[in-house]
């Protein structure tokens, strides 16, 4: 316990000012908030179902930033299904952005709706093509969205050592009221969570506890 106080104190305790960045070199990326993942199925959970109205007001606040909607999305004999319950499958609605994030915040020429077949967001096409264009136009990345400790660490850890092998300077934040993980078994989220944020904070990446 006295261990998990003190990464608690570590990562927690921060918050930044949206303003402090500069809007035309800044991007959102929301991970995987799909109904899927939020309101039916069976990876559904109540726990991502509370980040909801955070990435609202994020996404709100955001209005005109470029974005990037990661939306889980596997053929019927995707590879992922041996490790997870069968899930989002392309063109049903469990694939398919929450209804809730579907505004006029979420679109716009620099909007882009990527969908994934693996866990890790980074790998896919349309990311691959993402990253072309805007490499050199955005220096920081905040990454929302879940769940935490599997697709959220993925692809934060993907990108942050990405720009490392290059040594290319770029911020990755990720504010902890708009990312989450489920419960379940010996999935116990509130550590499993905790020790997510900390693996990504000791990798080099932000952890604040929202984007004011």
């Amino acid at each position: 316990m006295e261990a998990i106080k003190k990464i608690e104190e570590e990562v927690k305790g921060k918050t930044i000012e949206l303003s402090s960045l500069d809007k035309d070199r800044t991007a959102l990326f929301v991970v995987d908030m799909v109904n899927g993942f939020v309101h039916s199925g069976a990876l559904s959970s109540p726990r991502v179902r509370s980040i909801v109205s955070n990435l609202v007001e994020l996404n709100k606040k955001m209005y005109g930033y470029k974005k990037v909607f990661f939306l889980d999305s596997h053929s019927e004999g995707s590879l992922e299904f041996s490790n997870f319950p069968k899930h989002c499958i392309k063109g049903e609605e469990e694939a398919d952005l929450v209804p809730e994030l579907k505004t006029r915040d979420s679109e716009g020429e620099e909007t882009y709706y990527i969908e994934k077949n693996s866990t890790n967001g980074f790998h896919s096409k349309g990311f691959k093509d993402w990253l072309v264009k805007y490499e050199d136009k955005v220096d920081n990345y905040i990454i929302t969205g879940c769940v935490t400790d599997i697709c959220v660490l993925q692809f934060s850890l993907t990108l942050k050592s990405y720009f490392n092998e290059k040594n290319i300077p770029k911020r990755i934040i990720v504010p902890a009221n708009t990312v989450e993980t489920y419960d379940g078994g010996a999935h116990e989220a509130e550590i499993i969570n905790l020790f997510a944020l900390y693996n990504m904070h000791v990798s080099g990446i932000e952890i604040v506890d929202e984007i004011k």
